[in-house]
């Protein structure tokens, strides 16, 4: 997008060139895509001419991050498409589901321990203990409801997912687990992430499919509270609820940024700060649903005190000094869920 934008303005072409780091894909579907619109060259030769550049050509831009500083996700189109045959191939798929797709799909990404556990019994960070990551997962049985109430609205919900702890277990027609129903493929990890009405995530790597494809997003029991998935427009989030180890006071955004923890990326790291990490209960996940489904469809009205709160948070991520961008951290440009405001009015306490 950064080339694109030159192009447009300057009228010079860039010329870009992917090196891939390593062999193993999270998505070899995704891979292949991306092989359709860049150069790629693959490891161990793109890395190795990644090191030469680096080290010889030092007037070439070479990038190792993607920080979309300037807002391009939200400027620009996604640059990948889907061939004619892939587009039959995800209609096939949705057609022997037989969802009745009055208002479209949702995909419902929930994220637990086993991933990184398997991983580690496999070889792929072997050496790492993963127990540290921990304060971001959570447990599929919360969300039974909220995935049923979005069904009852007319969606189809599909639990996404490749290694998972255990099935999403609901009797609703609408409510598919095809994270375990032995349909999943690394193709319609893609497709349904891409053709969805809005995609509802705790935060993982799956979310950039999504992004990627400019759907809306709502991240549920999302930790950091603010993090590099910020970046596009269409998000929206009610974060798990961190409150004091001592005496349970929901800690305001004021008394998290004293705690240096807005941005925290361990489990001790929250523990070392006193705070305790609360996951929403079913009614707080029912009402995070229905308002993004709400917002998708047009129909969402903010009370005059959730626009007052709005305002005030917006002004607050634009100006507080210890919220602003950096060369590792994109411009927030999510808004909370206004029933998270609601909820917690004191959020915004201590801060102007």
């Amino acid at each position: 997008l950064n080339s694109k934008k030159e192009l447009r303005t300057t009228q010079k072409k860039q010329i870009n060139v992917y090196c891939y780091q390593t062999k193993v894909h999270s998505n070899c579907h995704l891979a292949k895509m991306w092989e359709r619109k860049l150069f790629v060259l693959s490891t161990p030769f793109g890395q190795l001419v990644y090191d030469l550049a680096k080290r010889f050509t030092p007037n070439l831009a070479l990038k190792s991050t993607a920080i979309d500083v300037s807002g391009l996700l939200n400027a620009y189109k996604t640059s990948l498409t889907f061939l004619d045959s892939e587009i039959s191939e995800g209609l096939e798929f949705i057609n022997k589901l037989e969802m009745k797709l009055e208002k479209g799909f949702v995909c419902l990404n929930v994220r637990d321990s086993t991933y990184l556990a398997k991983s580690k019994s496999i070889g792929w960070g072997s050496d790492r203990d993963w127990s540290n990551h921990d304060y971001r997962d959570s447990d599929i049985k919360t969300y039974v409801a909220a995935a049923e109430v979005l069904a009852d609205m007319g969606y189809s919900v599909l639990r996404m997912g490749a290694i998972v702890k255990e099935p999403l277990v609901s009797a609703h027609p609408r409510v598919i687990d095809y994270a375990t129903n032995g349909t999943r493929t690394e193709f319609l990890d893609i497709f349904l992430g891409a053709f969805c009405s809005f995609a509802i995530s705790v935060g993982s790597g799956w979310d950039s499919v999504p992004t990627i494809f400019r759907r809306p997003l709502m991240f549920v029991n999302h930790l950091p509270v603010f993090y590099p998935s910020d970046e596009t427009l269409q998000v929206y989030k009610f974060p798990k609820i961190l409150s004091d180890v001592n005496n349970g006071k929901v800690l305001s955004l004021n008394e998290l940024i004293d705690r240096s923890v807005v941005n925290c990326l361990h489990t001790q790291g929250y523990s070392d700060a006193g705070v305790e990490i609360r996951d929403l209960s079913s009614e707080e996940l029912v009402e995070a649903v229905t308002e993004m489904a709400q917002r998708v469809e047009g129909t969402f009205v903010e009370t005059p005190e959730q626009k007052e709160m709005q305002a005030k948070l917006k002004h607050i991520l634009s100006t507080h000094p210890k919220l602003q961008p950096s060369p590792n951290y994109y411009p927030i440009r999510a808004q909370f869920a206004s029933c998270f405001l609601s909820r917690y009015p004191h959020f915004l306490d201590g801060l102007d």
